[in-house]
């Protein structure tokens, strides 16, 4: 029953990454120019320089970090790929000579066996590892409290709520407000011209639970013209789709929203066609070229989100083109969390050299910390680290200034970008916006040089 509950926290982690955690910090970009080095205070100069340093993890030649990932876990998720993107970036540093003489290296890989033993994992690391950063990608951060007190500099995929309030802790997005209702759903059922939705959540996860209030407060407060015909929370994890399907059918409905992961809206697909429901499926973590590969023809029609700019967007921006680069080079077959690795890896570089040639552990995250618009050069939207590790649940003001995705459909066998303007690919929305019906997104690039 744990095991179930942590697999359904990763994927409605997703799911409200999407639909309203990515609230960015602002649209700001900084251009580098010769001498500085972007979102740094550092020069290019002073990357070179070589200290004596007195830190976890750091040699005379080298800076060590430690990783821990859901290897083992119950839905096939491919968390263990967030090492390929860690080391990809690392190895673009270091063929450029790394930083403060030092070369960045990952000396210890942890499996917490689908996020039960995260704790147990983290006390481990943090008493055996002499890691001088600690990087998850897990199911479940039961050991986020232990990172904090030890002042762990930590960079994750964040699909966790036990992120919030850890302002040593820095993820690809803020913090996640599970119960916020958002825009781009209400949106894209009053634009695609749906009138009835339906609803699917576990039963046997709070958070599950959570996601499906949201979705269905969501409807109502945005687009209260779109009935939400057909509604459970009370599916078990594995369930048979049938009679779900069944009613949903005889109730008309059009579009489908679920809280589950990518296994069970399989089944849901598969069950949809042959009973010859025709209904379009919003799939909360599908951004899987392999997946799609094997499924094209089934999901032909859904659509989903990613947390960073997809490849498939035109064109592509310096920072996609410098990562498919690497990723080519290596051999590595990349996937979804392979770039949130990549972008991991550089936002702890980032706080590298925010903390300057004598770095330490609180100077990386005292660094970042005072960034307001960390993006990765547009990869994700911006994050501002000076409120954002604040739970956004009871507090509207820290979600950011934007509501932003981006949309693809899944169309002739292949992800098509949808919604945006060429060279814009985040539809953002103001989240404090209360309209019954959404105005129109405006389409947005955080790419140094991007249009605003």
């Amino acid at each position: 029953m744990v095991a179930r509950r942590l697999a359904v926290v990763a994927l409605v982690g997703g799911l409200f990454a999407a639909a309203c955690g990515n609230s960015g910090g602002t649209d700001k970009t900084t251009t580098p120019t010769d001498s500085t080095v972007p979102g740094a205070t550092t020069t290019t100069a002073d990357l070179s320089v070589h200290l004596d340093v007195d830190a976890p993890g750091v040699t005379d030649t080298e800076i060590q970090v430690a990783v821990i990932t859901s290897k083992t876990n119950p839905i096939g998720g491919k968390y263990e790929q967030f090492i390929d993107g860690i080391e990809l970036f690392f190895d673009k540093i270091n063929s450029e000579g790394g930083i403060y003489g030092r070369k960045l290296v990952i000396t210890t890989e942890r499996d917490d066996i689908i996020g039960l033993k995260n704790a147990e994992e983290v006390r481990a690391s943090l008493s055996e590892d002499n890691a001088f950063a600690t990087f998850l990608a897990t199911l479940e951060l039961s050991g986020a409290s232990l990172l904090a007190e030890a002042g762990m500099p930590t960079f994750t995929w964040n699909i966790n709520p036990q992120m919030a309030g850890n302002d040593n802790i820095f993820g690809s997005i803020g913090a996640i407000c599970f119960v916020c209702t958002g825009h781009f759903l209400p949106w894209v059922a009053d634009y695609e011209g749906y009138s009835k939705v339906g609803i699917l959540a576990y039963g046997i996860s709070p958070s599950s639970v959570l996601c499906a209030e949201g979705t269905k407060k969501s409807y109502e407060a945005h687009t209260p013209d779109i009935d939400v015909v057909f509604y459970d929370d009370t599916l078990e994890f594995g369930a048979d789709l049938s009679a779900q399907v069944a009613e949903m059918k005889s109730a008309g409905v059009e579009l489908i929203s679920s809280c589950m992961d990518t296994n069970e809206v399989f089944k849901l697909q598969t069950e949809l066609k042959k009973q010859g429901l025709d209904a379009v499926q919003y799939l909360p973590n599908a951004y899987d070229h392999e997946f799609l590969a094997d499924n094209a023809e089934l999901f032909e029609g859904a659509f989903l989100v990613s947390q960073y700019v997809p490849w498939e967007q035109s064109p592509q921006s310096p920072a996609t083109v410098e990562y498919l680069k690497w990723v080519e080079s290596s051999g590595v077959n990349a996937v979804e969390l392979t770039q949130v690795g990549w972008i991991a890896a550089r936002q702890f570089y980032e706080g590298l050299k925010l903390a300057g040639p004598q770095f330490s552990q609180q100077g990386v995250i005292d660094g970042l910390n005072k960034v307001t618009d960390f993006s990765a050069d547009g990869l994700i939207v911006p994050i501002d680290w000076t409120k954002q590790h604040k739970d956004p649940t009871n507090d509207p003001s820290v979600r950011g200034e934007f509501e932003c995705v981006t949309a693809l459909k899944i169309t002739g066998g292949k992800f098509v970008p949808a919604y945006n303007e060429p060279g814009k690919p985040w539809i953002c929305f103001d989240p404090a916006d209360e309209a019954p019906i959404p105005d129109f997104p405006s389409s947005r690039s955080f790419a140094p040089g991007g249009e605003g």
